[in-house]
């Protein structure tokens, strides 16, 4: 029997194709993350719509985040069944997520 037949009956989340896909996906989430970064820095902290700029970047942080849980999720349950390494690269996106929604949270209370 073929391994992507084990994981038919599963569910899709399980299959090994759909954690590959999640994590690609939140790699590049994070990617276009890293772009809108200026959003919330010095330059973009200092207009008028900046509260516009803040939510865009909140919400593409919880794309990134949710895309790399999901991905870690797949993975791990995947890894009880068939033994693949840890998902170091999906785990560690998330921290990065989690650090980074942190560092926002913390600049919005400074004076």
């Amino acid at each position: 029997m073929d391994k992507e037949e084990n994981y038919s009956n599963d569910g899709i989340l399980f299959r090994p194709l759909t954690g590959t896909i999640l994590a690609v996906a939140s790699g590049l989430s994070f990617f276009f993350l890293c772009m809108i970064l200026p959003l919330v820095g010095p330059a973009g902290s200092r207009v008028e719509h900046a509260g516009k700029n803040k939510a865009a970047f909140l919400v593409v942080l919880l794309i990134t985040f949710l895309l790399g849980a999901l991905a870690s999720y797949s993975k791990m349950i995947r890894r009880k069944s068939d033994g693949t390494p840890l998902p170091y690269y999906s785990l560690g996106l998330c921290v990065v997520c989690i650090l980074t929604f942190f560092v926002l949270l913390a600049n919005g209370f400074a004076i």
